[in-house]
Order: C-alpha cells, then structure tokens, then sequence
C-alpha cells in the first residue's frame, strides 16, 4: 500500500493533476487520491494499468499476474472438438449475467443427436456447479 501510494502521489505531481492521473488509469478520480493517499488499495486492474502506462515496477507483487491476457488470442481456442459437430439450432442461451469485473457466466442448453458419433450416457462429460 505505501508503494501504490509513493508511486501514484509521484504521478499525480508529474502530470499536474490527481484527475488527468485518473483519466490515464480509467479510474474515478475520487478513487485516484484514495490510493495516492494510502487508504485504499486498487484492484488488479488498476495496478496491471499502472505497470502497462507508466511502467510501475511493484516490488511486493507477482508481475506474471499482471501480464497474464484476459482475452483469448484467437477464437479458435473457444470451440472445443465436441462443439464443432453441434449445429446452431441445437444451441439455447439460456442466461448470460456478468459475475465481477473480468468474467461472464453462460449457460447454454445444447441438444445431442442420438447419432451414433456423439458420446454414449455413460460416456458424457458431467459439469459440476457449483
């Protein structure tokens, strides 16, 4: 927390203003001064921006947690090889609701061919919720 504050306060007086700080991050600027202060602590976005733009180096954090991506490099890698044989009629979304800032729960109702080339019942993959 005093390396987040040290290193915001030096930015808001190298840029002038605790706003333009902010706008740079994407943060509130009422949250900006909390951290420039030392009474709050932002989130990992928040430092993962930092590190990106200014080049913060975090002495007390994992910084291969704030370089992992957050989007696949390529839509290929959301279709899993059962899902290739489902056609688009067969797919229901039944509810997608957003569950913090950087996930998204779906859930789909998909329906299988008694074709002999799908898994037996036996066979199927069971998905816990949890």
């Amino acid at each position: 927390m005093n390396q987040v504050k040290a290193e915001f306060s030096k930015k808001w007086k190298e840029l002038g203003s605790g706003k333009k700080a902010a706008e740079e991050l994407g943060v509130n600027p009422k949250s900006f001064y909390k951290y420039a202060a030392g009474t709050d602590l932002p989130r990992i976005e928040v430092l993962r921006d930092a590190h990106r733009k200014w080049g913060i180096k975090w002495d007390l954090m994992d910084t291969s947690a704030l370089l992992k991506t957050t989007a696949p490099i390529s839509a290929e890698q959301l279709v899993l090889p059962l899902i290739r044989t489902i056609r688009e009629e067969d797919v229901e979304v039944v509810e997608v609701a957003p569950t913090n800032d950087s996930n998204l729960r779906v859930i789909l109702k998909i329906r299988f061919s008694a074709e002999k080339n799908f898994q037996t019942a036996k066979n199927r993959i069971h998905v816990r919720r949890p």
